[in-house]
């Protein structure tokens, strides 16, 4: 049996997929990516090796947990767009903008989520 974290991991990462295939019918890749990333980053910064998740679980009350996550989410995906918008700006190549913007995003939600859990992190 796999570990609770690894089975959250695994949700992340498929539901980052899921929402960056859907929404990329209608936006840039790059956007799609990041808001598919902030979608996850909930799920993908509690799986952490950094973070002691039973301290974290026990200590931080459930309302806590979900500010949390929704922090994160929402600066990945203000960060990642932005930088997104940033790149195609300066330079019209996709796989340039896509990097950029996953990177920030991902960066910028674990930056929120790992200042908000701080005492909790090993």
């Amino acid at each position: 049996m796999s570990s609770r974290n690894t089975l959250e991991f695994a949700v992340g990462v498929v539901v980052a997929g899921v929402v960056a295939g859907a929404l990329s019918v209608r936006l840039r890749t790059a956007s799609a990516l990041v808001l598919g990333l902030a979608a996850a980053m909930p799920s993908l910064a509690r799986t952490s090796t950094h973070l002691d998740r039973a301290a974290y679980e026990a200590g931080a009350s459930s309302r806590r947990q979900i500010i949390d996550g929704a922090l994160a989410a929402t600066s990945t995906a203000v960060a990642g767009v932005a930088s997104g918008y940033a790149a195609l700006a300066v330079a019209d190549s996709a796989a340039v903008t896509i990097a950029a913007a996953a990177t920030a995003g991902v960066f910028a939600g674990q930056a929120v989520f790992y200042a908000r859990t701080r005492q909790y992190v090993a």
